[in-house]
């Protein structure tokens, strides 16, 4: 009776381990069939890189803290292009008689994160072939060459297609206290300082 018993328990955790291992086989497979596209991979770089870029901004936000800098790329079908997203707190002007202060403030925020995107592109180059350049690399694979990192055409358009976005956003505390709004700020990778226009300002 015992020696029955093993069997059956044996057999049972044979099913158990064939059916788990049938089913990583199934998740494998079904992963690995999915596609990812350059434009997914883009995007997913883009993400990675304003994170690593938000570390050049502890002097720009008030706690001295870049972990309260909120970063995101997506893509935006009210814009038609890809919007690249930096949000740092601030916790003073953003009133009516600080707007100098405060486009000085935004547009040099947008400089540093533009400046460590681009950062390792050929400098001899104009503004517009770095952030070209560099666009090109986000968007292709690693296995792939794109024939159109060679399209000039193509590769303006791709740099209008990205938009890189600064919002200087009061804390909560703040806003309620003083009834200030965010300010922002925006331009393409190649915009330079004066290029960089004032997109937003509810004051």
């Amino acid at each position: 009776m015992t020696r029955i018993m093993n069997y059956i328990s044996l057999v049972l955790l044979s099913l158990i381990f064939t059916t788990a291992k049938a089913d990583v086989n199934l998740i494998e497979k079904t992963l690995r069939s999915q596609p990812l596209t350059v434009f997914d991979l883009g995007l997913l770089r883009l993400k990675n890189d304003l994170k690593q870029a938000k570390n050049d901004l502890v002097l720009e936000v008030d706690s001295k803290n870049v972990s309260t800098i909120y970063t995101e790329a997506l893509f935006s079908r009210r814009y038609n292009g890809i919007q690249l997203i930096v949000s740092a707190p601030m916790s003073a002007h953003l009133n009516a008689n600080s707007y100098m202060v405060d486009s000085i403030k935004c547009r040099k925020i947008f400089e540093k994160v533009k400046n460590n995107l681009l950062k390792g592109q050929n400098e001899s180059n104009m503004i517009h072939s770095q952030a070209a350049s560099y666009l090109s690399e986000v968007f292709t694979a690693p296995t792939q060459w794109n024939a159109w990192r060679y399209d000039k055409g193509f590769t303006q358009k791709l740099v209008n297609f990205v938009q890189l976005e600064v919002t200087l956003k009061p804390t909560q505390s703040y806003a309620v206290k003083n009834k200030v709004r965010p300010f922002s700020c925006g331009g393409s990778l190649s915009s330079d300082y004066e290029q960089i226009e004032i997109t937003r300002k509810f004051n």
